[in-house]
């Protein structure tokens, strides 16, 4: 009964996760709003250390992708960060709207 108790804390300490919001910024939102777009993207990395920084064009090439002949406008972006004991998900989520290229 013991081991199975300390088992099933072990396991909740280590799914349970912390997160972290670590920059926020935001273009100016236009009066014309169009279409909302949003897209993200993440990696995993071991005690907090980072190999590239790729998520960020990832997400970008994401939200473009969404909008391919309008202007992206009013975009937000957050970078947050979510803690499970040794790994680390980091996370890129941006939103914006889509408004019709002017000629």
């Amino acid at each position: 009964m013991l081991n199975r108790i300390l088992l099933l804390a072990t396991v909740g300490i280590i799914l349970t996760g912390c997160v972290q919001l670590n920059t926020v910024s935001l273009t100016s939102v236009p009066a014309q709003r169009g279409q909302q777009i949003a897209a993200s993207a993440s990696d995993w990395n071991f005690i907090g250390i980072n190999f590239n920084n790729d998520i960020v064009n990832e997400a970008v090439a994401n939200l473009k992708k969404q909008c391919p002949k309008g202007n992206i406008e009013g975009v937000l972006t957050k970078h947050q960060t979510t803690g499970y004991v040794l790994f680390f998900k980091r996370e890129i989520i941006a939103t914006g709207y889509c408004n019709k290229a002017s000629l």
